[in-house]
């Protein structure tokens, strides 16, 4: 166990004596809990900001007397150069330090005794990560929603100034502000304003943002270092980490203050150039979180050559076809099942089979003599105006009855593996940002295609144990590249036309999955043996929002996205009076998968990184666009 290191910064003035002992007995407690888990060296530096030096002797001496309840921590007392401000004051400390970890903790704060070792232990495991924002409770028991999306000028006046009754008419944009949306029980990913009453940093990555913005005084300087950190590394709100509070909101109570927290919301709005809603900055790729999952990292078997025969049906759609071409190209004998050969692949070692009409009742024990493994992708596709008169019962004919015939007839023929291509939407078609969907979340389709598909998964894996055939279920999010149709074509279009868009100001999260990063993962899930009986969610793990992905789009078809920053509120406003909430949903709410589980049971990263996928896929649709005006 290698020797670690961590620094706390706790800046006071004029502090209540009592209320401090209670944090640093809290500190102390959290410290040696912490030492048991951890080789650790623990350093505490009080800062005093206060410029009157009978009170700094006042409070020096009343910590030296106090020394001795802390005797796990190294103590230092260090005066600042006056009443500096809180950013400041802490900077004194950020400069100097070589800790490993350092913590940021208001004197009115109490950590609970576990906190700080599932601090580190969670950035020990988890890299990509630099800041941890705790929960946070008061003194009563109530939680405090302290996980805030960016702060606009409507957000800074209602939180600060308006009335009661003001509040209560924009007690929706508040809300979405504090995200409550989010579950609080649960991890929150890229918090973009964390608390500043106590933040867990990576030191390194607090020391490569230079710490807190020294322009600020007091009030919004913790939106600011979330946002610059984010720039650098991943902010996690750690649910595990329980800190209690004892919050005075002085804001309210003094025009002094409000005047203080008037110029830092000027700042940092002129900083940001925030009148309505930042766009934020795109986060890093998903990380791996071991913690969380609690599962190995074994890596992928060699996928060399296998001779082995893969039936895969609807061979010739989107994926089916890009699919075929790979696994002749590894070494594969392939059966591809079709309705017609129309696009099919064109790959000599692709031995191609028609089946005009496939249902519930088709026979496919000659088509299976021979077969070592099936991928599945044969399904009635969700549908934006479905024109059946029973929707549901035509998405269970073939994605159902068809599905587990075919499942049924493979293990009868010992097949050894049945890969099933399902969909996101067996889990639904919003997650509130920041919270993917995991696999460990209970299903909740919210249309008859979703339902359709987890009805499959369901008799899948109730197959599988009856027979001992392996079934592997992948959930895909939205998948694009080159030939991709429907919305995706309508927006390439629309960007290579240079069409103005309103959708500037979108903030929300997507996941998104390139076709090649799919076949790949589809080809790793025939192999590997950690894949038997599981479910994986597939993207390229970088989530990313509308207005991000039209401007990344843009980018690789050479047309620069025209987008225009209409606020959320008036584009949802219009999309009702016009009848086009559905489609405004796709645009605006986020729909965001962790593929954690995939990278670290299967050893899979996706071979192609986003701005990759999408540039094939420009190319391709630029090639078609030509082609099309020359006939």
């Amino acid at each position: 166990m290698r020797c670690l290191s961590l620094t706390v910064s706790l800046v006071i003035y004029r502090p209540d004596l009592p209320i401090l002992e209670k944090t640093l007995l809290a500190l102390q407690a959290a410290g040696r809990a912490a030492k048991v888990r951890f080789d650790l060296q623990l350093d505490l530096i009080v800062v005093d900001n206060s410029s009157d030096a009978p009170e700094n002797k006042k409070n020096e001496s009343w910590l030296n007397a106090r020394r001795q309840f802390l005797p796990d921590w190294n103590v230092k007392f260090l005066l600042s150069p006056g009443n500096v401000g809180y950013g400041k004051g802490n900077n004194l400390v950020i400069d100097t330090v070589t800790s490993d970890y350092h913590l940021v903790l208001n004197p009115d704060l109490f950590l609970e005794e576990d906190s700080l070792s599932r601090a580190v232990e969670f950035l020990e495991e988890n890299s990509d990560f630099g800041l941890v924002t705790p929960a946070v409770f008061g003194v009563d028991g109530e939680r405090h929603f302290l996980c805030k999306r960016h702060p606009t000028l409507l957000i800074m006046y209602l939180r600060s100034f308006s009335p009661a009754w003001l509040q209560s008419v924009f007690k929706m944009t508040l809300s979405e502000f504090e995200m409550r949306d989010c579950d609080y029980d649960k991890p929150i990913f890229d918090v973009e304003y964390p608390t500043g009453s106590c933040m867990f940093f990576r030191t390194k990555v607090l020391q490569q943002i230079n710490g807190f913005d020294p322009d600020y005084f007091l009030h919004y300087e913790d939106a600011d270092i979330g946002r610059r950190s984010l720039a650098v590394a991943r902010t996690i709100y750690l649910p595990d980490m329980k800190v209690v509070h004892k919050w005075a909101r002085d804001t309210h109570q003094a025009w002094k203050s409000k005047l203080v927290t008037v110029k830092s919301g000027l700042i940092y709005w002129g900083k940001w150039n925030s009148p309505w809603r930042k766009k934020a900055a795109e986060p890093l790729p998903i990380a791996n979180l071991t913690r969380t999952l609690g599962v190995g990292t074994e890596r992928a078997p060699n996928r060399s050559a296998p001779s082995k025969t893969i039936l895969v049906t609807g061979a010739n759609g989107f994926v089916g076809r890009a699919l075929c071409s790979t696994l002749a190209t590894m070494g594969y004998s392939v059966k591809a099942v079709m309705r017609h050969e129309l696009g099919a692949c064109s790959e000599p070692e692709v031995e191609r089979l028609c089946l005009p009409e496939m249902d519930e009742n088709t026979d496919w024990a000659e088509i299976l003599q021979g077969v070592d493994s099936v991928v599945h992708l044969a399904a009635r596709v969700h549908l934006m105006h479905d024109l059946a008169k029973d929707p549901l019962t035509a998405f269970r004919l073939i994605n159902v009855n068809l599905t587990l015939r075919l499942a049924r007839q493979a293990a009868e023929k010992g097949v050894k593996r049945f890969v099933f291509v399902s969909s996101v939407k067996v889990n639904g078609e919003v997650t509130p940002t920041g919270q993917p969907f995991t696999p460990a979340d209970t299903p909740n389709p919210t249309d008859p295609y979703g339902v359709s598909k987890r009805e499959a998964e369901q008799g899948l894996l109730a197959l599988a144990a009856e027979t001992g055939m392996e079934v592997v279920i992948i959930r895909p999010v939205l998948v694009y590249g080159p030939g991709v149709k429907a919305n995706f074509q309508s927006m390439m279009y629309w960007l290579y036309k240079g069409v103005p868009l309103p959708l500037g100001a979108l903030s929300n999260r997507r996941s998104f999955l390139a076709l090649h990063n799919l076949v790949d993962l589809i080809a790793v899930c025939l192999e590997h043996p950690a894949a038997a009986n599981e479910v994986f969610f597939a993207s390229d793990g970088h989530d990313i929002s509308i207005s991000g992905l039209l401007r990344q789009a843009g980018a690789a078809l050479g047309k620069p996205a025209r987008l225009i920053p209409i606020p959320l509120m008036i584009l949802r406003t219009g999309a009702k009076m016009l009848g086009r909430e559905t489609i405004l949903q796709r645009l605006c709410d986020s729909l965001q998968v962790d593929i954690s589980k995939t990278r670290y049971l299967l050893g899979w990263e996706p071979p192609v990184t986003m701005e990759q996928g999408l540039e094939e896929t420009a190319r391709h649709f630029s090639y078609s666009i030509r082609a099309a005006s020359r006939e």
